[in-house]
């Protein structure tokens, strides 16, 4: 539904508490009906696939493909196993990220590959795919297409992501990798969702680059929250050896020395080859904050998801407008 003069009454109506309900109701639906799927299927790898699918997670892209469709005034009931279709797939890539990364756990839990096997976990990654095909099967052609090339483009960034280098690195290069292996599927999902919805053309492309702003910014804050110091720090991304947009603007800072040492720190770190892990990663990260690496990628964040809000400026004013804008809001720093 295109945007249309609506009074102040029922622009009011949509308070912040009645937004997080929706949310909150909306997320336990997307759990129960995962539950109730898989229950519906007998095979033998189906407690692995349940202990996959069944955590503690956000449930971010079925949240989008739901509230994208009902946006634009779909029935949640007929979009509901597409939503699960995507909670599937996005589940896969972090099966795949774990074994890459060689992360020991997953939500507070141990990854599935240290729970079981390397060889089990990839065999889990190719039935959730089976899965999500099985269960977009019934929204079209253009939607399983559109799946299946964001599933290669995420392939792709994930790939390009293990070759990135601190010397090499350029803003660019890493925007280029975070729309492919992250931005790509909260993109897709809120397509999808639009046009499993029934919604226009021009509806579908707002709620596509909402899709992506919002990616793009979630995952800027992901890399900004891993190297955020606290009682107990560590990073992830340090240690394996990531490059993020934090690390890139810091080297792009640094002058000649400084740029070598960081280049030797990041390589021990990857290495495991430091006495004190956890004091070279507090290095690093006090570095970041005298650079402005900090406060640079902090308004990176706040101006994607303001790119996000406007994206949204065109739908009609409704309950699931007002989740997605609430959605953007949670990212705020």
């Amino acid at each position: 539904m295109l945007k249309k003069i609506i009074s102040p009454l029922v622009k009011s109506d949509f308070t912040k508490k009645s937004v997080q309900v929706e949310l909150r109701q909306t997320k336990k639906l997307i759990d129960g009906e995962l539950s109730t799927f898989l229950s519906s299927f007998q095979f033998d790898l189906k407690p692995q696939v349940e202990y996959a699918l069944l955590s503690n997670g956000k449930k971010l892209r079925p949240l989008i493909v739901l509230l994208s469709a009902q946006s634009v005034g779909g029935d949640q009931k007929k979009v509901l196993p597409l939503a699960l279709a995507f909670e599937l797939m996005h589940t896969s890539t972090l099966i795949q990220d774990d074994i890459i990364d060689e992360d020991e756990f997953r939500r507070g839990i141990p990854a599935l590959y240290k729970k079981w096997s390397v060889q089990t976990a990839v065999l889990i990654g190719d039935v959730l795919i089976a899965l999500t095909v099985y269960l977009s099967s019934e929204y079209g052609e253009k939607i399983i297409k559109m799946i299946s090339k964001t599933a290669i483009e995420l392939c792709s960034g994930e790939y390009m992501d293990t070759l990135f280098s601190l010397k090499s690195a350029t803003e660019e290069e890493y925007f280029n990798i975070t729309n492919k292996k992250s931005a790509s599927l909260f993109q897709v999902a809120a397509r999808c969702g639009a046009l499993a919805g029934e919604g226009s053309i021009l509806e579908s492309d707002h709620l596509s680059m909402f899709g992506k702003n919002f990616g793009i910014a979630y995952q800027l804050r992901d890399d900004l929250l891993d190297i955020r110091i606290d009682n107990d720090f560590f990073s992830k991304d340090l240690l394996n050896g990531r490059i993020t947009l934090p690390l890139i603007h810091l080297y792009r800072m640094s002058n000649s020395k400084e740029k070598k040492t960081l280049e030797k720190m990041m390589e021990n770190l990857k290495m495991k080859n430091m006495p004190d892990i956890e004091i070279a990663m507090k290095k690093i990260y006090h570095r970041l904050k005298e650079a402005g690496s900090i406060v640079y990628c902090e308004k990176k964040i706040d101006e994607y998801l303001q790119k996000a809000k406007e994206s949204l400026a065109l739908l009609e004013e409704s309950l699931y407008k007002a989740c997605l804008i609430q959605m953007i809001e949670s990212l705020k720093n």
